[in-house]
């Protein structure tokens, strides 16, 4: 990665996420600290009115204690109202920083790009490419390229929940104000509750997060509560299950009334014994499968609400990469990856990126690349063969481009050594090759 290709700036249009994540947490802290001033100062208000009124009584001594206890109160609260706040400034400026470093990087990223296609379109002028280049440092654009990529590799194994791998990798290539690693550290704890099948921490997080929800329209909390149910009707704890249901699922939206419906009607067939089975339609609801459905359900919410897509950014360059290689043909050896060694794995990936071990899961759900027109590239220097640099066979069947073969023969003492089978030939002994 010493060479950051020139279209990497174009990419911005997929850095959605690296400012809408820290503006939608700038935007929740900012909600909260205004819901709590406006309901410490209708506290303190209303206080300072019922003192107003006991002034006027005529029992003056205890009206002294009281309104000492009352004051008392009034500044404490004061108190510890300007601490949440300064807490809540603290937070917001962090993210404000935050956006702030990320659309300097962001800048950065777009001014590369701009010198790459001003090097393409001035490439007969009296200034060569590198020369525009390097006059804004070759160095420098390396950097904001190799810290694009840490960025999205800390993001793709926050996704995984390797944090601490993500925090490691943070800190040495100091991209902390590119990475979101509050959002994935609260969400652990609330995939590590779903997958102890514990809903109580994803009900919490729902608590803290119900406006965002509303607003979204989003029915975890709904899905939440219905297993619960389940969960209390699997322990055949029936009335409890019932008050439950009394308490928190007559306020279900309508889209889950269908779900409500049968989990209410499960109740007819507890206890469950040999005998006595469940029907085949309420079976979905007390599946282990619901658990993990529930997690997908969790993760699909926590991105929507900060605003990141449902898969990482690397995988989501990878796989446009991927589908421009797929060919019909790709997946024909997945049932031997197992089977292959080191070097043969190696080699299948030098022949087809999409068939390397781990890359044809992302390219699985893709579509076939799409070529009227089909083009041949040098396996040795990787660029197209054409009239201008023809395809040349050697005496052992092994076909690459001419300028390869010429670039080969000037650092083998006028050979042609093969890298795929180590053998050494005469330039002389290579023929074009011609496709019809």
């Amino acid at each position: 990665i010493t060479h950051p290709p020139k279209t990497m700036a174009n990419s911005a249009v997929l850095e959605h996420s690296l400012l809408r994540t820290p503006y939608e947490s700038v935007h929740m802290v900012t909600r909260n600290t205004q819901k709590l001033v406006a309901k410490e100062i209708t506290d303190v208000v209303a206080e300072v009115k019922r003192l107003s009124r006991a002034s006027k009584e005529k029992t003056k001594g205890a009206n002294l204690i009281n309104a000492t206890k009352s004051i008392t109160s009034i500044v404490r609260k004061l108190k510890g109202l300007k601490r949440k706040m300064e807490e809540g400034k603290k937070t917001a400026t962090k993210y404000v920083t935050r956006c702030q470093a990320r659309l300097e990087h962001l800048e950065q990223i777009s001014k590369f790009a701009r010198v790459g296609v001003a090097s393409c379109s001035r490439a007969s002028a009296s200034r060569s490419p590198e020369d525009v280049v390097d006059s804004l440092g070759v160095a420098a654009q390396e950097k904001v390229f190799l810290r694009s990529v840490d960025a999205m590799l800390v993001g793709h194994l926050m996704r995984l929940g390797c944090l601490e791998s993500a925090a490691a990798l943070t800190k040495q290539a100091d991209i902390s104000n590119l990475v979101d690693t509050e959002v994935f550290q609260s969400a652990k704890r609330v995939i590590e509750g779903l997958r102890n099948r514990d809903c109580k921490p994803a009900l919490a997080w729902c608590g803290a997060n119900r406006s965002r929800l509303r607003r979204s329209r989003c029915a975890l909390e709904a899905d939440l509560r219905v297993q619960q149910f389940v969960e209390l009707l699997k322990s055949e704890q029936i009335e409890g299950a019932l008050s439950y249901a009394r308490e928190h699922l007559s306020i279900s939206p309508e889209s889950h009334l269908q779900t409500l419906l049968h989990a209410m009607g499960a109740i007819a067939f507890m206890p469950l014994t040999s005998s006595n089975s469940m029907p085949k339609r309420y079976q979905y609801l007390f599946g282990e499968d619901k658990w993990f459905e529930l997690e997908q359900i969790f993760r699909n919410v926590l991105f929507k609400l900060n605003g990141l897509p449902k898969q990482s950014t690397l995988a989501i360059r990878l796989q446009a990469g991927l589908e421009a290689l797929k060919t019909p043909h790709c997946g024909e050896r997945k049932e031997e990856e197992s089977r292959n060694t080191k070097e043969e794995a190696v080699k299948i990936a030098s022949e087809c990126p999409v068939c390397a071990s781990g890359m044809y899961s992302l390219a699985n759900p893709l579509s076939i690349s799409h070529r009227t027109q089909s083009c041949i590239v040098c396996r040795m220097c990787g660029k197209v063969m054409d009239e201008n640099n023809r395809p040349m066979a050697l005496p052992n069947g092994n076909v690459y481009s001419r300028k390869a073969l010429e670039e080969n023969v000037k650092q083998n003492n006028g050979q042609v050594h093969d890298p795929r089978t180590g053998e050494t030939f005469e330039f002389s002994k290579a023929k074009s090759v011609y496709i019809l």
